[in-house]
């Protein structure tokens, strides 16, 4: 049924960069849009889309002219969104409280070189957002919850996509 998503490399990139790009614009819509500001662990989940994103670009340009080119970055984004995956799993098990967050999650940080004045301008100018709470969940999965089940299907997605191009072979069914 959705055989033409794995047609090619070029195709499969083009998904990539559309469905990380999509994973961001949504990030950045319920931050701007819906006032849910991000946590440090929050932002470090975007940060692999900006990867996948380049190295979706890198295998498009690359798919027609090396197609070794284009499968190691498809492979490249696969682990990279591993990597999102993971830190979205971690994030889920600090909401949960299942282990303990980065030390800057619950805005202890070190504050103790800064005067008063400053510390006073910092806690006013920043929103205070722990990582260990959950801002917005749907259906009990919280937003950490959801993108890890995002980037691991797009890993898997990744993977499948550099066993499945037709244009090495003469069965070009679709």
């Amino acid at each position: 049924m959705f055989s033409f998503l794995f047609k090619d490399y070029q195709r499969a990139a083009a998904v990539i960069v559309f469905l990380s790009f999509a994973a961001l614009a949504s990030a950045l819509t319920g931050q701007y849009i819906f006032g849910l500001n991000p946590c440090e662990l929050c932002i470090y989940q975007r940060i692999p889309y900006v990867f996948t994103i380049a190295f979706g670009l890198i295998a498009y340009g690359a798919a027609r002219q090396d197609k070794g080119i284009a499968k190691f970055f498809l492979v490249m984004a696969g682990l990279t969104f591993l990597v999102g995956a993971s830190i979205a799993s971690f994030h889920v098990g600090v909401e949960q409280k299942w282990w303990a967050g980065l030390d800057s999650c619950g805005g202890s940080g070190n504050d103790a070189d800064m005067t008063l004045e400053e510390l006073r301008a910092l806690v006013l100018s920043a929103p205070v957002v722990r990582c260990d709470e959950v801002a917005w969940s749907f259906l009990g999965i919280s937003m950490a919850g959801y993108n890890a089940i995002y980037s691991f299907a797009l890993a898997v997605y990744s993977f499948i996509s550099i066993t499945k191009d037709k244009t090495d072979t003469d069965n070009n069914d679709d």
